[in-house]
């Protein structure tokens, strides 16, 4: 057998390292992004560049997506020049992107109709992560569908997790993203009351870096925070508030209170409604200092 066909639909940073590792293991890949220009550097290390999805997936054996929302993977899927218009009966789509457990097992279906497999084959890592191939997929769907993706995904994963039937995967990636989002809450606060009281800021980050507190993501935030290097997203604010978004909503359907959670995606909320939904995440700090009136310039310069 030669090498696969893949198709992936969505090149952000961790679409676009992904998509980079895949041609570096040999597989043909078909790259599609909404601004055509994501593309340009992938085009060059070997990919084929598509002007729709449809194209992208015409004698695809996978299709990947990285998308930031439900509404967008539905679109690209289902609409107009979309990915189910050429994709082979029998390909498997599979979705890294951060949705709701629902709305994953609705797509299984939806894509069972038109003759396709679904997955939820959501990730864990960061944009170094995918393109050293080095993250962790949480999968919901059938164990022979994840069979079938396993040698491609081998080449980006050092952990494969089968969490069980459609949504599971899902579930997992908002589990693990709640404690991102509480956790960026946690040490801001803990910056700015340290700060407020009288500590070195400088000082005091490199303490919680050092402690047994700091998990990796926090000594990493920690340093974007002292840096203030906002601007170059690793993780966005607007998209951390709709992850803890979905969690309240799917928890509440379970009935499971959520008071830290519900606390940060206030917080988050606040933050994007000023301007900052475009900023890494850590941007959470500004509005700490702003609310208790620490002098630094708004991220970005300008306060909308």
């Amino acid at each position: 057998m030669g090498a696969p066909k893949i198709a992936f639909i969505g090149l952000g940073a961790m679409g676009g390292g992904m998509a980079a590792r895949l041609l570096d293991s040999g597989a043909h890949v078909t790259v599609y992004n909404r601004t055509r220009a994501k593309g340009a550097e992938l085009a060059e290390q070997g990919a084929v560049l598509a002007d729709t999805p449809a194209e992208a997936a015409a004698g695809a054996d996978v299709v990947f997506l990285s998308l930031a929302t439900s509404e967008v993977v539905e679109t690209l899927l289902f609409g107009a020049d979309g990915v189910v218009e050429t994709l082979p009966r029998g390909a498997v789509v599979a979705d890294m992107s951060t949705v709701a457990p629902d709305f994953a097992v609705r797509l299984k279906d939806r894509l069972a109709g038109t003759g396709h497999r679904g997955l939820d084959a959501c990730v864990l890592g960061n944009a170094q992560h995918a393109r050293d191939g080095e993250l962790r997929f949480m999968i919901g769907g059938a164990a022979e569908d994840v069979e079938t993706i396993r040698p491609v995904i081998a080449h980006l994963a050092k952990e494969i997790v089968h969490l069980g039937e459609s949504g599971k995967g899902a579930t997992a990636k908002l589990a693990l993203n709640l404690l991102m989002g509480v956790e960026m809450q946690a040490l801001a606060e803990a910056v700015v009351f340290g700060e407020k009281a009288g500590l070195d800021r400088g000082t005091l980050i490199r303490l919680i870096a050092a402690s047994g507190y700091s998990a990796p993501v926090m000594k990493f935030k920690a340093g974007v925070m002292a840096r203030r290097a906002f601007e170059n997203p690793d993780f966005r604010l607007k998209l951390m508030r709709k992850d803890l978004g979905l969690v309240l909503a799917e928890t509440s359907r379970l009935g499971v209170p959520m008071p830290a959670t519900a606390a940060s995606h206030d917080w988050l909320t606040n933050a994007k409604n000023q301007g900052l939904g475009e900023h890494d995440c850590a941007s959470i700090i500004a509005i700490l200092e702003q609310a208790s009136g620490l002098d630094y310039p708004w991220p970005g310069d300008v306060k909308s």
